[in-house]
């Protein structure tokens, strides 16, 4: 987020317009600092006044000291004591609210930052979460959020205070004795190169650190996530030496860094030590010769202690810039992502979304694979089509591509005669109804959970679509009926309940299309067909694509069409594809043994009720082509 020639420029916030404008298309943190520049600059001002008010004793001292060996009264000294304490109260107000105003300032940026970053997690497209590691967001999100405040806080007033303690400190001592002020700082090129090759190493040492946090907390939030497998294969030992193996290598990244960064501490205090020493001896000549006064000695031995000090955490201030600066730079990345799914700039505006659905010449690729080949496919507004196939048919991308979940790689998806992705993803989104094949949950209430797609929906809304899905019967089971937390994921719910949770989502979302992916999987039987039953009426008149294996599913549809291999092989109506016996009526056929097998019916019994739905079929096909 922040190269090396940044650090000065906002340091001094020395920095055109013109190089700032064009920097805030292309690094937030420069824009937030730029945003907050008012907040920084009365920060750094009383800063200034606080490294002044720090400077100005030792004058105070020089003369108190020159008065003592001159002769001077206690009036006098006293005087000066005053002058050092009322100083000394002055530097601790300037220093309390340069650091309340910038440390503020990195607050309210850590708060944008989060906000941004929670805005631009959830417009990245599925692709992007493939590629990545939920851990490791969650890194950047927190732990690498946090060392970006504190870089842009308390190590930013760090730095600042050293540049004008060096600066101010290294012109009072050329004021009291250029020679011995050059002795004394001959030490400070050192100082800079090693600054210099310390940097490359902290980054280096500091981004192994925080990429092995991101397994870390990757692995934490597997373990807990996934704790039921964990617990019901009995690999509590096996992931607990994994988590141990993952904790080592961070402790010995961790120590590899605390033990280069906490190097330049001792070479800093020898430095210092060094240079103090030469002072000593060269100034105690001096003073003894008369060429300087003993409080100008004094003086200067303080001025220079000052320095010492601020020169000492010069590795730590080094380190944590650094650190800041990787940190920074990892946030960047996730903020510079561009989603392949957006909204596009001169979007149309459907004034009313009637359901007509069409597939031209759609073609996806993941890789080398081809999951769709040429799908063309039209689906009229107030239909109800059924998407049958083995798996790995492209069922699933296929709905998704309608949703804008995904984009084609070739053809176009269409509603109502436009382009999806000539629509606002709001407009799109708010029209489809969309149950996917694994319903999740929000660890909220049962409430929250239903109405995540309408917000505070009329109280005979939720009751029927809560009805429809058959929940209604499961509320009683609850505590808290819709109330009831359900736990993460919705831990606290059965997979038939997960499911018909997500359906009544959906159905009170009320929308012109509704897409059911494999949606009652996990519903039994029984209710299976009350639910269908009771979503007859409310398919009426909207567009439905279902995607189903129970066969009771795809009876009704007005049109089912049959995928293998990526590739439309059939499409027709139940009874007219059964008579063709392609590649439906194996499907149908196999479905439908297993089911009939999983209620224990006996083999004979199958195959007879198999011949005679065959037979069924093919009378109705004879005696409507007879009339």
């Amino acid at each position: 987020m922040l190269g090396r020639g940044s650090a000065c420029a906002i340091g001094g916030f020395g920095v055109s317009t013109l190089s700032v404008r064009q920097q805030l298309a292309e690094n937030r943190l420069v824009y937030y600092l730029w945003r907050y520049r008012s907040r920084y600059l009365l920060g750094f001002a009383t800063l200034l006044g606080a490294s002044v008010a720090s400077l100005l004793p030792p004058f105070i001292v020089r003369y108190a000291v020159d008065g003592i060996t001159e002769g001077t009264t206690r009036r006098f000294l006293f005087a000066m004591a005053a002058l050092i304490l009322g100083l000394a109260a002055i530097e601790s107000y300037l220093r309390f609210h340069s650091r309340l105003l910038v440390s503020g300032a990195s607050r309210h940026i850590e708060y944008d930052l989060r906000n941004e970053l929670a805005d631009k997690l959830l417009s990245l497209d599925q692709r992007f979460y493939l590629r990545s590691r939920t851990g490791d967001l969650m890194a950047r999100c927190t732990n690498d959020l946090q060392w970006v405040r504190d870089f842009i806080g308390p190590t930013l007033v760090d730095v600042v205070r050293s540049i004008v303690m060096v600066t101010l400190g290294v012109g009072l001592l050329l004021t009291i004795d250029v020679r011995l002020a050059l002795i004394a700082v001959a030490y400070l090129p050192i100082v800079a190169a090693l600054a210099i090759v310390f940097e490359t190493g902290v980054e280096r040492r500091f981004m192994e650190v925080q990429e092995q946090f991101g397994v870390l907390t990757d692995r934490s939030q597997e373990n807990i996530s996934g704790i039921r497998a964990i617990k019901a294969y009995a690999q509590e030992h096996a992931e607990i030496a994994a988590f141990g193996r993952a904790n080592d290598e961070m402790l010995r990244r961790s120590m590899r860094l605390a033990r280069y960064t906490s190097g330049l501490f001792p070479i800093m205090i020898f430095l210092t030590g060094g240079g103090t020493m030469l002072v000593v001896w060269f100034g105690g000549h001096d003073v003894a010769s008369g060429r300087i006064t003993v409080g100008q000695f004094v003086m200067f031995n303080i001025v220079l202690a000052l320095l010492a000090n601020q020169l000492t955490v010069t590795g730590w201030i080094a380190a944590a810039w650094q650190q800041g600066i990787v940190a920074a730079r990892r946030i960047n990345q996730v903020l510079n992502e561009l989603p392949a799914i957006a909204d596009p700039d001169d979007p149309t505006v459907l004034a009313h979304v009637r359901g007509d659905v069409a597939f031209e010449g759609v073609t996806v690729r993941y890789g080398e694979r081809m999951v769709l080949d040429g799908i063309d496919l039209a689906i009229p507004a107030g239909k109800r089509v059924a998407l049958v196939g083995a798996t790995g048919a492209g069922k699933t991308t296929l709905v998704n591509l309608l949703a804008r979940l995904a984009d084609p790689d070739a053809g176009r998806v269409t509603i109502d005669g436009t382009d999806v992705r000539q629509l606002r993803l709001q407009q799109l989104r708010d029209a489809i109804g969309f149950v996917p094949q694994e319903s999740f949950l929000f660890s909220d209430s049962l409430r929250e959970n239903i109405a995540l797609g309408r917000l505070d929906p009329p109280p005979e809304d939720v009751h029927a679509a809560l009805e429809t899905s058959q929940l209604v019967n499961d509320l009683g089971q609850l505590d808290g009926g819709l109330e009831t937390l359900i736990g993460e994921r919705g831990a606290t719910l059965s997979g038939g309940q997960k499911q018909r949770a997500a359906l009544t989502r959906a159905l009170l979302k009320n929308p012109p299309i509704l897409v059911l992916d494999d949606a009652l999987s996990h519903v039994d039987t029984h209710t299976e067909e009350e639910i269908l039953k009771r979503l007859r009426a409310f398919m009426r008149g909207r567009t439905t694509i279902v995607i189903a294996h129970r066969t009771s599913t795809l009876q009704d549809a007005d049109m089912i069409v049959a995928l293998e291999g990526g590739r439309i092989v059939e499409t027709g109506t139940h009874d007219e594809l059964l008579e063709r016996g392609g590649v439906y009526s194996r499907f149908y056929r196999e479905q439908r043994r297993a089911e009939l097998t999983a209620g224990d019916v006996e083999a004979s019994v199958i195959d007879e009720q198999l011949a005679s739905t065959h037979d069924g079929a093919r009378d109705a096909t004879l005696g409507g082509a007879d009339a």
